[in-house]
């Protein structure tokens, strides 16, 4: 049987219902503002606001984003 924590883990936000919380979840849920994914905040996420200025130049309107999408911003600075 699929645990709660896996249900959720790596699957979109726009899966589940409007209303969810992925913290009644796990707390170290979170969302990523540029796809949508679930995934650990702390190890799977980059955040603005870190005191990284190429990480805050990298993330432009987003607060924090999922690994993947991370890259691809990076790329998009990288080529811009």
């Amino acid at each position: 049987m699929m645990s709660e924590f896996n249900r959720v883990h790596h699957h979109n936000i726009s899966e589940f219902p409007k209303n969810f919380d992925v913290k009644s979840v796990n707390e170290d849920l979170n969302v990523c503002n540029k796809c949508g994914i679930i995934v650990i905040w702390d190890t799977e996420m980059y955040w603005k606001g870190e005191e990284d200025l190429e990480t805050n130049k990298i993330l432009g309107d987003h607060t924090a984003v999922c690994d993947d999408c991370f890259s691809k911003l990076k790329k998009g600075v990288n080529n811009g």
